[in-house]
């Protein structure tokens, strides 16, 4: 299966898990790529978010998504850190410039999945992938959610998965968060 992962990551917790979830898609046998989204300020974060430092040249090596790279793949992944229970300004920018095909509806049908880092439990990551899904849907694209049995000794929401970073984004996703990504890449792709 045809596979894009589209993310935006500040402090490096969303490109892990992206990471993560492409390396597995391409051990299956799948064609993945990993995309980021442009954000004019990646290189300043390091200044705000010292775990960002950690990651930026892997991600500034990453080429930049366009909304045409979805039209090329079987299922889409998306991936934003939590802002204020929402996406990321610069995901928002991203999901916006695609609706340039909402019209002929040329994404309808394409397989979808989410994921997001925010900062603990409470800090409104099911609002951030509800977010994505709300634009998936209105692009005629189907969302695939958590099922209960995916990985039935940890606690993953249904609407995609989350890693909580803690409040300064240095927290790193823990192994049950990448294998529970790499598990719900397997559900979509092999479904």
């Amino acid at each position: 299966m045809r596979c894009s992962i589209i993310f935006h990551s500040v402090c490096g917790n969303t490109f892990l898990m992206a990471h993560s979830l492409h390396q597995r898609l391409s051990q299956q046998g799948h064609s993945s790529r990993i995309l980021r989204v442009h954000d004019d300020d990646l290189a300043k974060w390091g200044d705000i978010f010292p775990s960002s430092r950690e990651t930026i040249k892997q991600i500034q090596a990453i080429p930049v998504a366009r909304p045409e790279d979805m039209m090329e793949s079987e299922a889409i992944f998306l991936g934003s850190p939590t802002y204020f229970g929402n996406v990321s300004s610069e995901m928002k920018a991203y999901m916006d410039g695609a609706s340039i095909y909402w019209v002929q509806a040329s994404l309808a049908g394409k397989r979808l999945g989410v994921f997001s880092s925010c900062s603990n439990p409470q800090g409104g990551g099911e609002l951030c992938l509800k977010a994505m899904i709300t634009f998936g849907q209105h692009m005629g694209m189907i969302h695939i959610p958590v099922p209960s049995n995916l990985m039935p000794d940890t606690d993953i929401s249904a609407y995609g998965i989350m890693s909580f970073s803690g409040p300064m984004g240095d927290k790193r996703p823990d192994k049950s968060v990448l294998d529970a990504v790499k598990a719900y890449g397997d559900l979509i792709a092999n479904g």
